[in-house]
């Protein structure tokens, strides 16, 4: 009886260290950031400024319309 349990309990063993090592792998693959995570990231940054602040991180990120509307070159 206890040579037929010896098997039995290094199979559980196994198998419970196996399940593990796939929910690990399971859930490391599923907290991997995507393409585009930083673009909305960016976004809902750029949603909870006020405007004013808003306008000054899209210059910087994005670059004026126009070539004239950058503060740097009204500086100069």
């Amino acid at each position: 009886m206890i040579a037929a349990q010896t098997p039995v309990v290094i199979f559980a063993l196994l198998a419970l260290s196996c399940g593990a090592g796939l929910a690990t792998v399971l859930f490391r693959q599923q907290r991997k950031t995507g393409i585009y995570d930083g673009i909305e990231n960016f976004r809902r940054h750029i949603d909870a400024l006020s405007p004013e602040a808003r306008r000054n991180v899209v210059n910087r990120h994005v670059g004026p319309a126009n070539p004239g509307d950058n503060e740097m070159n009204d500086r100069r």
